[in-house]
């Protein structure tokens, strides 16, 4: 039975991201990225539903529409990207690593988008990526990353890179911790089947950037890293 939905489930993603690809190539020709926005963001939540995958959000209260975060969330597999940008209610681009970008069809798709690819074997260029990352923060656009750099293996939260937080305390911008609940159990990195189910998007209590000021790079590392695992729980 797995078989089949997962089945579905890729034929109706190559569709979606194609849909995708035209609309992120007409805006990009146009010169105005927020053009399809809000469709792009349906498309990204339409694309785990294909799966049987229930994404419930918990916690939106809690963010002020008028204020540009530094989004932070544990690195579960493939679903990760859609559903932040699908639910995440600001304008948002992300961090990504720069593999991705050399992929067909997707790699078009998230550099005409503007996301930000990021080298985790040339500190210099990866340095460079914080830099481009900080500019668009300051300029009002909100930046998702993944603090453990991959995807983890076997479900549990990985150690924290030191770039994000570097990021955080150079931007001077509040940070949003996110976990997503539930995902794992729907897939693991080692298997293609996906099981339908539930997942939680749970969004935390704001780290204001004047706690970040206060904190050394390992310090608001560690800070971060211990507010995730006790949502996780």
């Amino acid at each position: 039975m797995h078989f089949l939905t997962t089945a579905f489930g890729y034929f109706s993603a190559i569709i979606l991201i194609l849909i995708t690809l035209i609309l992120v190539l007409v805006q990009s020709l146009i010169g105005n990225q927020k053009l399809f926005d809000p469709l792009i963001r349906l498309l990204c939540r339409i694309l785990p539903a294909m799966f049987g995958i229930r994404v419930k959000t918990l916690g939106l209260e809690k963010l002020d529409p008028e204020k540009t975060y530094l989004f932070m969330a544990n690195h579960v597999n493939i679903f990760d990207g859609f559903i932040l940008y699908g639910h995440i209610p600001h304008f948002i681009r992300g961090v990504e690593l720069e593999d991705h970008f050399s992929w067909p069809v997707w790699g078009t798709i998230t550099r005409r988008m503007g996301n930000i690819p990021i080298s985790h074997k040339n500190t210099v260029e990866a340095l460079k990526s914080l830099d481009i990352a900080q500019t668009a923060l300051s300029r009002g656009t909100s930046i998702a990353i993944l603090p453990e750099g991959h995807r983890t293996r076997d479900g549990k939260l990985q150690h924290f890179m030191r770039g994000p937080f570097m990021l955080a305390k150079n931007a001077e911008v509040d940070i949003i911790p996110i976990v997503m609940k539930g995902l794992w159990e729907r897939k693991s990195v080692k298997s293609i089947i996906v099981r339908p189910g539930s997942v939680e998007l749970v969004f935390g209590k704001t780290i204001t950037s004047e706690l970040t000021k206060e904190l050394s790079d390992k310090e608001l590392k560690d800070k971060v890293r211990g507010v995730l695992l006790d949502m996780l729980g």
